[in-house]
């Protein structure tokens, strides 16, 4: 899939915004990492983005000049990280003796154990106050639906372009290349066979409705299109 960020990084995209955003909205660090991992995946994304460093796409944006830049492999909402890297804090490639870390992102690890940092977490609450956006409670499930949905939609969205032949191979992308449950069978696997497409469909729908009123109603926050139904799958879902 010759695509923006080819099949694997661009159905990441969506799934690494929505984390950030799950974390604005009230759901804690360690509760959106604990939620992907219970899925079934070998890392949850906040810990995904300490390993591959958090300065990837800040570092992109800043070459190209616009700080709100978004494409198909990177979007919002990027205050949390940017202050991280704004303060040399890339994860796990940036080591902090003075607290004895040997990383430091949005977890301070020392050897094999790791913390969230405090100071992301006091960040995270002045960010909500500037954007005036409320924490709210989430639920795990809630979290589930947005990592995942939003992921499987794009997958329709790069079948409806083209840029994949066959849902299985998408799938195998993400069994080999992204650590997805292989129980599961790969994001458009557990789609259509554990959840039903009518049912993904329906909360996408929902997802989409809450993601345009945040960005319409919300001038800080960046517009996204990771929700809106892919036609393709409308038309499998009927």
């Amino acid at each position: 899939g010759n695509c923006d960020g080819f099949v694997g990084n661009r159905m990441l995209a969506p799934y690494a915004s929505e984390a950030k955003q799950l974390i604005e909205d009230g759901a804690t660090i360690e509760q959106v990492d604990r939620a992907a991992q219970d899925f079934g995946m070998a890392m949850g994304p906040m810990t995904l983005g300490d390993l591959v460093g958090q300065e990837l796409f800040w570092k992109q944006r800043k070459a190209a000049g616009d700080m709100n830049k978004q494409t198909k492999t990177y979007m919002g909402p990027y205050e949390l990280t940017d202050w991280l890297c704004e303060q040399g804090r890339f994860g796990l490639k940036t080591p902090d003796p003075k607290i004895g870390a040997n990383g430091r992102g949005i977890y301070i690890h020392r050897g094999r154990d790791k913390m969230v940092d405090p100071e992301v977490v006091a960040k995270l609450e002045e960010i909500r106050k500037t954007k005036n956006h409320p924490a709210r409670k989430v639920t795990d499930e809630e979290i589930c639906e947005r990592l995942f949905f939003s992921m499987i939609n794009e997958g329709f969205k790069i079948l409806e372009e083209g840029f994949a032949q066959r849902s299985s191979d998408i799938d195998i992308v993400y069994i080999f290349g992204y650590g997805f449950p292989p129980a599961k069978g790969g994001p458009m696997f557990y789609a259509e066979n554990y959840v039903g497409l009518a049912k993904v469909l329906e909360r996408v729908e929902v997802y989409n409705k809450e993601a345009k009123e945040r960005f319409t109603k919300n001038k800080a926050y960046l517009p996204v299109d990771y929700f809106e139904p892919s036609k393709l799958l409308i038309a499998c879902a009927q």
